[in-house]
């Protein structure tokens, strides 16, 4: 069995007298997508941003590749190949989309204040290229910031791509699309990401996502876990039917 690449031990987050994470333990085994649900208010959105280093733990360790990398700073996690794409949209909203990928791609072999020269006119081609196989190609001139909901959700995760992760943490990757618009986001994560090797870790609310695509789901309710398995098993687990899915939801898979 492979060794898990993302350890999450004891991890617990106060503010104040709140207790926002208690005590969160699970792992995420290499190539998998993982899923982190629960109810609004579960602890999901402090708990990314824990692992990403936006936040500082109270206590407890999280490891990437047997490194530790709680409490450091969410620039320096990402070099080590941790990248989260938010659920706000966070694209340039002024440069091409084109030119969107291509900053990813300088920014990664950190050369961040070339813009002009051979080196980046290079960062340009292979973004076209990454712009391709997430459907994007016939927008690349177009500016990122008019492109629709779920096209910038597309260009999110092309730009996350560009930096070359060992693990993408998606938060709520379909949140206002419509259906046909989620249909293709989640053929996008499996064929793009998760067809590069790439580990996921998502968070999300659209059940038939979660179901749909996950190999491994925890779930979260007041900050700490109350299930951990494969998708078949937190499907039919009894505390997630009744504080989370429902017991309809958890038979025919409908959303929250």
């Amino acid at each position: 069995m492979s060794q898990p690449l993302l350890v999450v031990e004891g991890l617990v987050r106060d503010f104040g007298s709140f207790r926002a994470v208690d005590h969160v333990d699970f792992e995420v085994l290499p190539g998998t997508i993982h899923a982190v649900i629960g109810p609004n208010g579960a602890g999901k959105s402090t708990l990314f941003k824990l692992i990403t280093g936006s936040l500082k733990p109270t206590s407890g360790h999280v490891t990437l590749s047997g490194e530790s990398i709680e409490g450091k700073r969410a620039h320096a996690v990402a070099r080590r190949g941790l990248v989260q794409v938010f659920q706000l949209s966070s694209v340039y909203s002024r440069l091409t989309v084109a030119e969107s990928v291509a900053a990813s791609i300088v920014s990664r072999r950190r050369r961040t204040l070339d813009v002009v020269t051979n080196f980046h006119r290079t960062a340009l081609r292979e973004a076209t290229a990454i712009l391709d196989q997430v459907g994007l190609a016939e927008r690349a001139s177009t500016i990122a910031g008019t492109l629709s909901h779920g096209e910038q959700r597309a260009l999110e995760i092309a730009m996350a791509l560009a930096i070359e992760p060992t693990v993408l943490m998606l938060d709520e990757p379909t949140a206002g699309m419509s259906p046909a618009e989620t249909r293709a986001t989640a053929d996008l994560i499996v064929s793009e990401v998760r067809g590069r090797g790439i580990t996921v870790v998502l968070s999300e609310h659209d059940m038939d996502v979660v179901f749909g695509i996950s190999d491994h789901v925890t779930v979260l309710h007041q900050g700490q876990v109350i299930a951990d398995g494969t998708p078949e098993a937190v499907r039919s687990h009894d505390q997630v039917m009744a504080i989370y899915l429902g017991h309809g939801a958890a038979k025919d898979g409908g959303a929250s």
